[in-house]
């Protein structure tokens, strides 16, 4: 923590149960020529409560701080209006994550397209009538309702497959699908947007937000956008414009800096993977368990660690204790004791 050369991620999990996790975690400002993972993390503030806003955000942020030791030289965020307020409480500097950044741009470019919504009704009107039929194997996959115009890929390389495979479908199957060849057009603007998309993402999460990749992302726009149509020139307009402001938030001591927060996301993964599928539990003390899972990741601290002196000075009652002070009242608990009291 020594190093003044540190970046802070800042995010809320989906609700658990009544609950959200507030994760802060520390990660080297500098770029490290390849996606985060989760070697390259501290742990610096695990934080539980019904709802965040952005004061209580900040305040979380500055808790983080004092356990570094010094200021972040940036924070990484999404878009949230409660994250934004939160790092500026804080009075910090935030970079905006570059696949929130880039699905924002998109829904604000289609979410209220005709065209766009009439295709989507249209795959997924197919799908649940289609469902349980001998058709079935050839079904868009599923769309998601959160984060949906963060991956369109999928279902657009779908539509791009069943484009050129559609003559060799039969006439019952070319009934169904007729809202295929209906939206070509759409679905070939798509696949440029998507292909824009991906190598602007693989660029910042490989390479880094510097300079460079901002002009390398810029070429993108001009080989994939800037020859469309209105839309995709518009849309191209408005990453490159959010890629100035990014750039212009780059601290001079660094060249490149870590503009993605997907390991956030992967631990949030981490967690749910190993809670009980009992909503009821909401948060429980088990999310003890990443701080070690990222110490340990990281070979060098794994070797230094010592497991015994861990074993020897930690009690069952700590953890009771950080329960106590951090986590709310277990609704199964709660469920249990009222109903032990009834009758």
């Amino acid at each position: 923590m020594a190093n003044r050369d540190y970046a802070g991620i800042v995010d809320e999990s989906m609700m658990i149960g009544s609950e959200k996790l507030l994760l802060t975690i520390g990660i080297p400002a500098e770029h490290q020529e390849r996606p985060l993972d989760c070697s390259d993390v501290r742990i610096l503030d695990l934080a539980v409560a019904n709802s965040w806003n952005g004061e209580k955000i900040g305040g979380q942020l500055v808790k983080a701080r004092e356990k570094v030791g010094h200021d972040f030289l940036y924070v990484t965020s999404d878009n949230a209006s409660i994250m934004k307020k939160g790092v500026r409480c804080a009075n910090m500097n935030q970079h905006r994550d570059i696949s929130h950044s880039l699905g924002m741009y998109l829904e604000r470019t289609y979410k209220n397209d005709p065209d766009f919504n009439h295709y989507l009704q249209s795959m997924a009107g197919s799908k649940a009538k289609h469902n349980m039929k001998a058709i079935a194997y050839l079904l868009p996959p599923a769309q998601r309702t959160i984060a949906r115009f963060i991956n369109l890929s999928n279902w657009v390389r779908w539509s791009l497959k069943m484009l050129d495979a559609y003559h060799t479908l039969s006439s019952e199957e070319r009934e169904v699908f007729a809202y295929i060849p209906a939206h070509a057009s759409l679905i070939a603007e798509l696949s440029d947007v998507t292909k824009c998309v991906a190598a602007i993402e693989h660029l910042c999460k490989h390479q880094g937000l510097s300079g460079r990749t901002v002009r390398e992302c810029q070429n993108a726009i001009r080989k994939y956008l800037s020859n469309g149509n209105l839309r995709m020139i518009n849309l191209g307009a408005s990453i490159a414009d959010f890629l100035r402001q990014e750039l212009e938030q780059i601290d001079v001591k660094t060249t490149a800096v870590n503009n993605s927060s997907d390991i956030i996301e992967s631990l949030f993964g981490k967690y749910k993977a190993r809670k009980s599928p009992n909503k009821l539990y909401g948060i429980t003390s088990h999310i003890l368990f990443l701080p070690c899972y990222t110490e340990l990741c990281n070979h060098l601290r794994a070797r230094e660690f010592d497991f015994k002196a861990s074993l020897e000075n930690t009690y069952l009652k700590d953890i009771q204790v950080w329960s106590a002070q951090n986590l709310s009242p277990n609704l199964v608990r709660l469920r249990i004791k009222r109903l032990q009291n009834a009758g």
